[in-house]
């Protein structure tokens, strides 16, 4: 058996996995976006970050210093997506750019390039916002967050409110959103 046909087979069984949990769970998110659909122009291109939900406060902490976050995912010519990260923490634009594996094989998963992060995304119909996606993050110390990304720089309440009520669903209670005191840095202007 190849490795590709048995991450395949992991896929296929974490698939049927997660469509029995959501009759568990009725307020899970719908199946995730496979790889395939992320590498669309849908859904390349410039997000603006509005808020994070975690399970365990202590996990805000690293987030609760930055006034803004811009998302820019790229497609690359193997099969990874570039994302790069545009941070303004006080007056200082930072800048992280990191490669996520978007194999078809271990498809929903994302994988970050040193394999410490998988990510998940899911469209934003969920939360009744066409133009949002909503990424879920776990980390390499286990810590779960799940950011609200939209097209737009501005963000209705309601949507926040329904990505807070969806979060809460799913006992992730604490939530924090973007200041946007400073306003959003542009890649070209960070560090």
């Amino acid at each position: 058996m190849t490795a590709t046909t048995l991450l395949s087979l992991v896929s296929s069984v974490m698939g049927l996995f997660y469509v029995g949990l959501q009759v568990l769970v009725p307020c899970l998110p719908p199946a995730p976006l496979s790889t395939s659909v992320i590498n669309t122009d849908e859904y390349t291109g410039t997000w603006y970050f509005v808020a994070a939900s975690v399970w365990d406060e202590d996990d805000l902490k690293t987030l609760q210093t930055t006034d803004s976050i811009v998302l820019q995912i790229q497609k690359n010519p193997d099969s990874t997506l570039k994302v790069t990260e545009t941070m303004r923490i006080g007056d200082a634009c930072l800048k992280n750019v990191t490669n996520y594996y978007a194999f078809p094989a271990t498809s929903p998963f994302l994988f970050r390039e040193d394999f410490d992060t998988i990510a998940v995304i899911w469209d934003g119909k969920y939360i009744n916002c066409p133009t949002c996606i909503i990424m879920l993050y776990v980390g390499e110390d286990e810590e779960i967050s799940t950011f609200l990304f939209s097209r737009d720089e501005k963000t209705t309440e309601e949507v926040i409110q329904e990505f807070k009520s969806k979060t809460e669903c799913l006992l992730m209670e604490d939530m924090w959103r973007a200041p946007l005191k400073n306003g959003y840095c542009k890649v070209d202007d960070s560090a």
